[in-house]
């Protein structure tokens, strides 16, 4: 806007219209004297140029205007590209986290499947250690049942051999006492 405004008024200021126009104000009767010379300042007749009252000396502002204008809007959009390349770090920042924290929460979670199932089988598996332990150990028990069982009737069973070995030499005697004659 400064720029603008300070560019409208870069002109130069007639040296006699400028006076005409502060007299006409003070001085009556001036209004007729600068309405002639606007009317032969119209008509254009060939003749030494006006001189300036006042030149407009404000040109390099501007130019310092236009300048600034220039480096502000080149670091300004610096700024924007830098501000856009850091949104767009932020967000792949922000994907890769979000995607890491959804693989970690699914693994999480995976493993505590896995640690009840794990559990549910050790629990199962110490049921089934129990229970063959306690099987065992009736197994053993009617093996030990067995075995005594067994060492009595062999011992039962040496001593009727033995006794039928004694009766069968008492029959074999008698015999022979019965065959002699």
């Amino acid at each position: 806007r400064a720029i603008q405004v300070m560019s409208a008024e870069n002109y130069d200021r007639g040296q006699a219209a400028v006076l005409l126009q502060r007299m006409s104000t003070h001085v009556p009767g001036m209004e007729p004297v600068l309405a002639a010379l606007q009317q032969a300042q119209q008509s254009s007749e060939p003749g030494a140029p006006e001189v300036a009252a006042y030149e407009y000396q404000s040109g390099g502002i501007v130019e310092l205007l236009e300048s600034l204008l220039n480096k502000f809007s080149g670091e300004l959009s610096d700024v924007e590209e830098a501000e856009s390349n850091q949104a767009h770090e932020f967000n792949l920042v922000e994907l890769h986290l979000t995607n890491t924290i959804e693989k970690d929460t699914s693994d999480r979670d995976e493993k505590s499947q896995l640690r009840s199932q794990r559990k549910a089988d050790s629990a199962r598996a110490q049921g089934e250690l129990s229970k063959t332990k306690r099987e065992k150990a009736d197994d053993e028990s009617l093996k030990q049942e067995i075995e005594t069982t067994f060492a009595v009737k062999e011992a039962q069973y040496e001593e009727n051999q033995k006794v039928r070995a004694d009766e069968l030499a008492a029959i074999s005697k008698a015999l022979e006492i019965i065959s002699s004659p």
